[in-house]
């Protein structure tokens, strides 16, 4: 526990969330008010886009899942799904050239992000909770801590911008938004032209905050 971690001042603790991280840290401060600071770089609501990413409607998605379910049960096989195309080679072939998903495949499918433990991929049954999942949640009611925003500028197919902007306009304590223009989702993650500033601000808010 940080807050009784020699050393930490539990009064000076705060937290960072990038893409779904962003998400999950507020929807985590919302309710544990430990947390003195929320930071978030390129926030996404990882339910919300799940629930956009269904053709026929979420409801219909969790008809789908719910059959998907019952026949895992009968057969007694596990099935799983990517998360990105394993390559660009895969991507192209599928028909998703969009610059977003490219940088994604390159991001997490090489070494330059790349874990040796990842598989990209994942249960397929885990679909049905994340189209419950709100990340925001009572945020406009429980989360009263500071909020820092910090969005890509150039606004792609990830849904972070427009996410960013709902969470700066439900917030009860926003405290500062920033775009950086000519930013791209993927380029927040490692390129220093932008991770740089993001972090020069970043610094001041938890100077100021915690």
């Amino acid at each position: 526990m940080l807050t009784t971690t020699p050393g930490i001042d539990p009064r000076r603790i705060g937290v960072l969330g990038v893409c779904a991280g962003g998400g999950y840290a507020v929807h985590t401060a919302r309710t544990d008010h430990r947390i003195k600071a929320v930071g978030t770089v390129v926030p996404v609501n990882i339910g919300a886009a799940f629930r956009s990413f269904s053709p026929d409607g979420p409801a219909a998605a969790l008809d789908a899942l719910a059959d998907a379910r019952t026949e895992e049960t009968r057969s007694g096989e596990t099935t799983r799904v990517n998360w990105l195309p394993d390559t660009l080679e895969d991507a192209t072939t599928a028909g998703l050239t969009d610059i977003d998903t490219t940088q994604a495949v390159t991001y997490y499918r090489t070494e330059r992000g790349g874990n040796e433990h990842s598989t990209n991929r994942r249960l397929l049954r885990s679909d049905s909770l994340l189209l419950g999942y709100d990340a925001f949640h009572l945020a406009d009611q429980l989360m009263t801590q500071p909020l820092q925003v910090i969005l890509a500028g150039r606004i792609g197919n990830t849904g972070s911008y427009d996410t960013g902007m709902q969470l700066w306009k439900l917030a009860p304590n926003p405290v500062d938004l920033m775009v950086i223009d000519g930013a791209g989702h993927y380029e927040m993650y490692d390129e220093p032209e932008y991770v740089d500033a993001a972090v020069e601000r970043l610094t001041s808010f938890y100077a100021n905050n915690l």
